[in-house]
């Protein structure tokens, strides 16, 4: 339960900054995900255009993901992840249903997610049909959205009240993704070797703009798995703060994220597995 303050204090609205920005980093947990391609035959070359033969190669899996949500080295918080693959002559596509809590202090929140995605052989992208959205507590909010124009328009119910989106000025040839194929789209272009790109975000009352650039190599040590060497994806525009590691040795899933901040939340995959 969530109690309604008054006469805040200089302390509350420490807290209460604290707690945004870890409400902040839930969508970062999530990219966790949708690194879900199974790449180590395919290291040593670089994929310039992922044909049906070669998309079959990279091994969609149904894989299971748990990370661990950590604020002044003390566990405040979770988020779960399933991504189910529907794979046919036709098409491939894949359902993702997440849900997560945090809890920091007497501030509480609750994650949910369910997005549909599917690769798209004319577009050489990913792209997001629909996704709907519940977060409780204090930034509850209901979210639905459906994206379509080859991802370049969305129609989002939030709370009842209906908003149209589209592209403009030199983004206007992005697809919106929601959090989910946003992940997704990132492994692909980190298997077809890039290292600078830009990405759109269709986020529950505006389009978010990404600019990543992968920083290269870095020695991380984890808890569970010892001392890991991990790629690092930093964000170079609007949302600069933002840094993400992903590991060769964990299907390059996202093992850790953090925001650069002086008091900074920090975000580690503590399960994963797949079954094939």
């Amino acid at each position: 339960m969530i109690t309604k303050l008054t006469n805040r204090t200089p302390f509350n609205n420490f807290t209460d900054k604290c707690f945004s920005s870890l409400l902040t980093l839930t969508p970062l947990i999530i990219l966790n995900v949708f690194l879900f391609f199974f790449i180590t035959p395919l290291q040593a070359k670089t994929i310039s255009t992922l044909t049906k033969e070669v998309f079959s190669e990279l091994h969609q899996c149904d894989k299971k993901f748990e990370y661990d949500i950590y604020f002044f080295n003390r566990k405040v918080g979770y988020l779960h992840r399933k991504i189910k693959w529907y794979n046919s002559e036709t098409t491939t596509k894949a359902t993702v249903t997440s849900y997560g809590e945090v809890s920091f202090l007497w501030l509480e929140s609750t994650y949910q997610q369910k997005s549909s995605m599917q690769y798209s052989f004319q577009y050489h992208h990913f792209l997001t049909p629909r996704f709907s959205q519940k977060l409780t507590g204090i930034k509850s909010r209901e979210m639905e959205a459906d994206i379509a124009d080859n991802g370049l328009s969305s129609t989002v119910t939030l709370n009842n009240e209906v908003s149209h989106y589209q592209h403009k000025g030199e983004n206007k040839n992005q697809a919106l993704y929601d959090i989910d194929t946003l992940g997704a789209q990132i492994r692909l272009n980190l298997l077809q070797g890039k290292t600078r790109f830009k990405l759109s975000r269709q986020a529950s009352n505006k389009i978010e703009n990404y600019q990543f650039e992968v920083a290269g190599n870095e020695a991380i040590i984890h808890d569970k798995w010892g001392k890991l060497t991990a790629i690092k994806v930093i964000e170079i525009g609007e949302h600069e703060n933002m840094v993400l590691w992903f590991s060769s040795k964990h299907d390059h899933q996202l093992i850790k994220a953090e925001l650069d901040m002086v008091f900074s939340p920090i975000v580690w995959l503590s399960h994963f597995s797949q079954q094939c």
